[in-house]
């Protein structure tokens, strides 16, 4: 006897994602849709998994949002968002900060591929400084996480001793396991008392982050703060280390207005020495493109843990302007810190800093600086103090205060009003005590001999857009022409990293050379070039006469006609039609500076000017009509530089 038998296969088919809701006048007992959401965050939670949405929808949630080894993956995260365009409020103002470390309104420990959207988190106070307030903690370790387009405001810690600590976003790395991959972008963090701490930090076991496009303003203590050495992870891995702070805004950091600093809340009197962004014992990090202004210092480069260092930060295409001191710091404040180290700080422009007029000139150096570079940036002093970089140190030992090794200055272009002979330096090049080892000098010829570089730099204005930005400038005023003195002013060898952009995200180098200061000047073709190609200066695919997308139409005509040229939309090229006993030949004029020639030809050998005059629609459109006669004729448009 034979027998057939049939096997069916049995597959464990994954579960669909689910989007719930959430409202303040929801019920826990319905079903969770649009139609019957649900009310609070303690029965929403232990029912996500991997790849569902929790939609809050408008009003006031005053409950803490706790999430704990909760986790979904890099294709289905767990998504917790503002549905729509709706305001979701999670507010503290009801609850109490509880005791125990740091505690926020938002926590997610050991958390993998959650993903916060488009939250307001606010309004969690205490007075009491054995406990720590924050808006959103990020505890343990984890991967993916990312905090998008939320707004993080009125955090307090109104305690008065120099114990009292609280945050907006605080991340704590504090596992042997990194917090890997996360993402904090577009957030809004502002308005903040945060004593001893920060107004946003990265800080232990956090790598290969990204914190880019937040606005962090009017804060008591440093706004963005990446940190190493505090014992927050295993000693072997505890600093943040290989991300980037891209296109930060941060401004109105002040610690005047903090009682761990002397002040108070509302008269300020404090002592004040708050970064708008501030790498403290932070490795392989990128700062770029940030605008800092109206802080304290604008960005610090140090190690507060005395064997700590500060390393291999580049420090690059940044606007620092109106700083209340300097707009770069570096080095230890005194001879207990650690050191700062193999740093790249280029490109950058720094405006009329050192607004409370301290002396610390626009670039402040401290203790132990050793093989940092400082070049191609554009440097605009203080109109009182004049004083450009400054490097003035009193306490511990000789060799704690002198100059340190292979630190290099070169290729920078410096001003301000007056004449070069009244610009200052500051520097203790051999670490003598007192008044004879802090010296000034003024000139940079003084200076190139003190300090023993920096022989290609000039004093020269730089030539921005307005020629002097006022005290409230807006970003573009820093721009340059193709007129102005910085360009083509930095390093002539100088090739900048495949990913690296200007200040406002153009290619860092057109024209064979990098520009000094944040921004690169492109002509017209250059910058359309770079849109869609990345390469301002042309080569293959970008030259004049290339047709990367074969559409028959040279590259430099599809720039005057306001084409891509990755696309075929030969329907924007030059076109022709016949109406009656004229033949209208329509084209465009998009890039001005061209010469733009209409030719016509009965033979295709000879192409002559045309006779019929030009006529034009107001509009950026341009018309000549030929007229129809026996025999044939083409017409052409020439386009040259």
């Amino acid at each position: 006897m034979f027998r057939t038998l049939l096997l069916i296969p049995v597959f464990a088919l994954p579960l669909a994602a689910a989007d719930y809701h959430l409202s303040p006048s929801g019920n826990d007992g319905g079903s969770g849709d649009a139609a019957q959401p649900w009310k609070t965050f303690a029965h929403a939670v232990p029912l996500l998994s991997a790849g569902d949405t929790l939609h809050l929808h408008a009003g006031v949630y005053p409950e803490r949002l706790m999430l704990s080894s909760k986790s979904g993956t890099a294709e289905a995260p767990i998504v917790i968002r503002a549905h729509e365009s709706e305001v979701a409020a999670i507010d503290g103002g009801t609850l109490t900060v509880p005791t125990g470390g740091r505690a926020g309104l938002v926590v997610m420990e050991n958390c993998n591929h959650v993903h916060l959207r488009g939250l307001e988190i606010r309004n969690f106070k205490i007075e009491d400084a054995t406990r720590t307030p924050a808006g959103i903690q990020i505890e343990g370790s984890g991967n993916g996480l990312k905090v998008l387009d939320c707004k993080v405001h009125q955090i307090w810690q109104s305690g008065t001793t120099k114990s009292a600590n609280g945050f907006g976003i605080a991340v704590y790395g504090t596992s042997t396991t990194p917090i890997n991959g996360l993402v904090i972008d577009g957030n809004e963090v502002h308005d903040l008392r945060t004593g001893q701490s920060e107004s946003l930090v990265l800080n232990g076991n956090v790598t290969n982050f990204t914190v880019s496009r937040n606005h962090v303003f009017n804060c008591n203590n440093i706004g963005i703060d990446l940190i190493g050495y505090e014992g927050s992870a295993p000693a072997a891995v505890d600093r943040a280390r290989d991300g980037v702070v891209r296109e930060n805004v941060v401004h109105g950091i002040d610690s005047a207005y903090n009682p761990g600093y002397g002040g108070t809340f509302n008269n300020g009197g404090g002592d004040q020495s708050a970064a708008g962004i501030y790498i403290d014992g932070g490795t392989n990090i990128t700062v770029e493109r940030n605008r800092v202004y109206g802080c304290n210092f604008g960005i610090e480069l140090a190690s507060e843990a005395a064997t700590g260092f500060t390393e291999n930060i580049r420090l690059r295409n940044n606007l620092l302007h109106h700083n209340h001191a300097a707009g770069i710091i570096m080095g230890g404040y005194d001879q207990n810190r650690g050191k700062t180290r193999n740093c790249a700080v280029r490109n950058n422009t720094l405006f009329r800093n050192d607004t409370l007029l301290n002396y610390g000139g626009q670039i402040t150096l401290q203790f132990y600086l050793e093989n940092n570079v400082f070049k191609n940036n554009v440097v605009w002093a203080n109109a009182t103090t004049k004083q450009m970089v400054v490097h003035y140190v009193t306490g511990g030992t000789a060799a704690q205060r002198a100059f340190g090794p292979g630190n290099v200055f070169d290729w920078n272009l410096y001003f301000c009003e007056g004449a070069e002979a009244d610009i200052e330096f500051g520097l203790n090049p051999t670490g003598s005590g007192g008044s004879s080892g802090n010296k000034s000098y003024n000139g940079l010829a003084a200076w190139l001999t003190a300090v023993g570089s920096d022989a290609n730099s000039t004093f020269h204005d730089p030539g921005f857009v307005v020629a002097v930005p006022s005290a409230t400038p807006a970003a573009t005023d820093f721009k340059i022409t193709e007129a102005s003195f910085a360009r083509n002013r930095g390093e002539p060898t100088f090739v900048p990293a495949a990913e690296e952009k200007d200040f406002f995200g153009a290619s860092r180098r057109a024209n064979g050379r990098v520009d000094a200061g944040a921004h690169e000047f492109m002509t017209g073709l250059q910058a359309w070039r770079d849109v869609h190609f990345s390469l301002p200066d042309g080569g293959p695919p970008a030259s004049n006469d290339d047709d990367p997308d074969a559409d028959g139409v040279p590259n430099l005509v599809e720039y005057s006609q306001g084409m891509n040229p990755t696309l075929s939309d030969i329907h924007l090229a030059p076109t022709g039609q016949a109406a009656g006993n004229v033949f209208r030949f329509r084209y465009r004029k998009q890039a001005p500076e061209l010469t733009y020639q209409v030719q016509s030809s009965v033979n295709l050998s000879a192409w002559p000017a045309a006779v019929p005059a030009e006529q034009s629609d107001g509009s950026g459109g341009y018309w000549r009509d030929f007229p129809v006669v026996d025999g044939s004729r083409f017409v052409r448009l020439s386009v040259s530089q």
